[in-house]
């Protein structure tokens, strides 16, 4: 496959979510691998990429459309030399379709994360990559190839190091659930939490911190829950926490992984989800709940508290799909054999 020049653009500011935690990860993975890796980001993002990568700081704070902007980050992107500039998500894959007549030769790729209403950002790419099939056919006919959000596989030890921090509940004498995330609408959190107070026979563990914490604390009062939620907030420990549960759920409005879930099946933890995300191509139809749908979600967990052994045993396969393809080395080698394609 030889050498590659890469340049990656990413247009977050001051954040680490899961997106930026794909470009990251991936920037760095190809930069281990011996690749030519650049990357052109807010100077908030900087540390967080492998002094490996090429940073080129460029103030992504700066509206889409300003021209003197646009000016300045095809000249950053052209200083690189890459044969392969790589756009991540809405913002950047606007910018660099905006400057592509500047870019010479440089093959473009764009990867999207979520379930679009408009492609237009993403029109004109050499190739598109998107997170999940529900993604791609989001996009009106645009050709994608789906390549799933990875994670390098928890290490042995994880679930044990968390348990050793005795969190609540665990070993008691109800099964524990778990979920995951940043405290914010997109993610449903006030949502799971309606549909726990009407379903009784496990407790809730609720890991991450956000804007929406106090609202939160709020609904548990209200519910009455504060006997079967922890509210843990940020723990990082997390995965390990997934993997001490007996259930994992993704209860998200609008997803692009979800990263959790993937890690949640690394850890061999039986899940159930929104139609979010890839979750549908891994997960069963009767583990695939609606989004914005406090009933669908009472429907999920009911369902789970009733058959929580046999969830698991059919589980397996997503559990074995999830350890060999769902892992940073296997993005990393489908995305490179994109830009091979591109370049030959």
């Amino acid at each position: 496959m030889g050498v590659f020049r890469i340049c990656h653009v990413l247009a977050s500011v001051g954040e680490k979510g899961g997106l930026e935690k794909n470009v990251i990860e991936l920037a760095n993975r190809q930069a281990d691998l011996g690749h030519e890796v650049s990357a052109v980001a807010d100077e908030t993002m900087r540390a967080h990429f492998s002094p490996r990568v090429r940073f080129l700081a460029h103030p992504m704070s700066k509206s889409r459309l300003n021209p003197f902007n646009l000016a300045a980050l095809a000249k950053r992107i052209g200083s690189t030399r890459a044969q392969v500039v790589h756009a991540h998500a809405n913002k950047a894959g606007a910018m660099v379709r905006a400057v592509r007549g500047k870019l010479g030769r440089m093959k473009r790729v764009a990867t999207v994360q979520n379930v679009k209403s408009s492609a237009k950002p993403f029109r004109d790419y050499d190739a598109v990559i998107t997170a999940s099939a529900q993604v791609r056919d989001s996009l009106g006919g645009i050709p994608a190839t789906v390549i799933w959000n990875s994670i390098a596989p928890p290490l042995p030890g994880t679930k044990e190091t968390a348990a050793a921090t005795a969190p609540p509940w665990l070993g008691g004498d109800q099964p524990l659930f778990c979920t995951v995330g940043r405290l914010v609408p997109a993610k449903g959190m006030d949502l799971l939490l309606e549909a726990v107070a009407r379903v009784d026979g496990f407790k809730l563990w609720l890991v991450g911190e956000g804007i929406q914490r106090r609202e939160l604390e709020k609904v548990v009062e209200k519910l009455g829950l504060g006997d079967r939620v922890w509210l843990a907030g940020h723990r990082d420990d997390a995965v390990g926490l997934m993997g001490c549960a007996d259930l994992f759920i993704v209860a998200s409005r609008n997803e692009g992984g979800p990263y959790t879930l993937a890690e949640a099946l690394h850890m061999r933890v039986p899940c159930i989800s929104t139609k979010v995300g890839f979750a549908p191509e891994f997960l069963a139809e009767e583990a695939l709940m609606e989004t914005h749908s406090v009933d669908e979600l009472e429907r999920g967990l009911r369902m789970a508290v009733n058959d929580l052994s046999g969830l698991k045993a059919r589980s397996a396969a997503a559990f074995d799909l999830v350890s060999r393809e769902v892992t940073l080395d296997a993005m990393t080698r489908k995305v490179l054999a994109v830009y091979a394609r591109l370049l030959i």
